[in-house]
């Protein structure tokens, strides 16, 4: 009886030895099982697609950007090699990069900023036949309004006697309003810089709030440049205003006619990468 109970009891410590034994299978296929998920989590943030970045690009300008200073160069960030590598360290290196520079924006207004190619700059070309279209449709185009592009950028040419009040006077009408209105919801769809240029014929200024020429056609830019700012919602950071009075006429001033052509206000879209005049 003592023999057998013996054997019993060898039987059953034997069997918890093996179970004991097996753990380790238990430990190897964890381990297997987050190496493999660690692989796919590195393999995921080392592959960059262009299409989503340029999303991620969008959303962030659309979100954060009234300035045009934020994400200058995301358009470079994809040719730079170490975005291309298979590296964790570089891709999160780049997303510190990005929320650095959105957080450092001045300013984290809202905006709409776009464009075909994701960096809000497009051609002259496109930007004269956007400005030429919306003019058109909303009745505008036979306003004393010609759109032009020269080296500088794209010229809107606004003639003074169908947008303000009168010959002596600065202040914007009711279709003065709806021009620099429509010309403003064209403005914000891309980042370029733009100048508002007033300039008057040689008639003397007798009487009026206004002493000089100099001082009417600086008045009307200013005017339309607020009513761009306040208005259009369209960036500070992007407007400059100048006044050249009777200095720079596109016809001599000995007609009525040639003297209305001097009395203008030009909106100048400067090329991408120029600065404010």
């Amino acid at each position: 009886m003592a023999k057998s109970t013996k054997h019993k009891s060898g039987e059953a410590g034997g069997g918890h030895e093996a179970a004991g034994m097996m753990r380790w299978l238990l430990t190897y296929a964890d381990m297997i099982t987050l190496l493999l998920a660690l692989f796919v989590v590195l393999f995921a943030m080392s592959t960059i697609n262009v299409r989503k970045f340029e999303a991620l690009e969008m959303g962030l300008k659309q979100t954060f950007d009234p300035n045009p200073g934020v994400l200058t160069g995301a358009a470079k960030l994809l040719k730079e090699p170490q975005l291309t590598q298979s590296s964790a360290t570089n891709v999160s290196s780049f997303v510190k990069n990005v929320t650095h520079n959105v957080q450092n924006s001045p300013g984290s207004a809202g905006s709409t900023t776009t464009s075909s190619n994701g960096s809000g700059i497009l051609p002259m070309s496109a930007i004269a036949q956007r400005l030429q279209q919306a003019l058109s449709k909303a009745g505008l185009a036979n306003q004393g309004i010609t759109v032009t592009t020269e080296r500088r950028g794209v010229v809107v040419r606004v003639l003074d006697d169908q947008v303000f009040y009168g010959t002596d006077h600065a202040s914007l009408n009711a279709v003065g309003a709806r021009v620099v209105d429509v010309i403003g919801s064209v403005l914000r769809t891309f980042q370029n810089n733009v100048v508002v240029e007033g300039y008057a014929d040689s008639q003397p200024i007798t009487g009026g709030p206004y002493p000089s020429n100099y001082a009417l056609s600086a008045m009307r830019a200013i005017n339309v440049l607020e009513r761009l700012v306040h208005y259009d919602s369209i960036p500070e950071t992007r407007l400059s205003a100048q006044a050249f009075g009777s200095t720079h006429p596109v016809a001599p001033n000995t007609t009525p006619q040639n003297m209305a052509l001097n009395r203008r206000v030009d909106i100048v879209v400067l090329n991408s990468g120029q600065g404010r005049s």
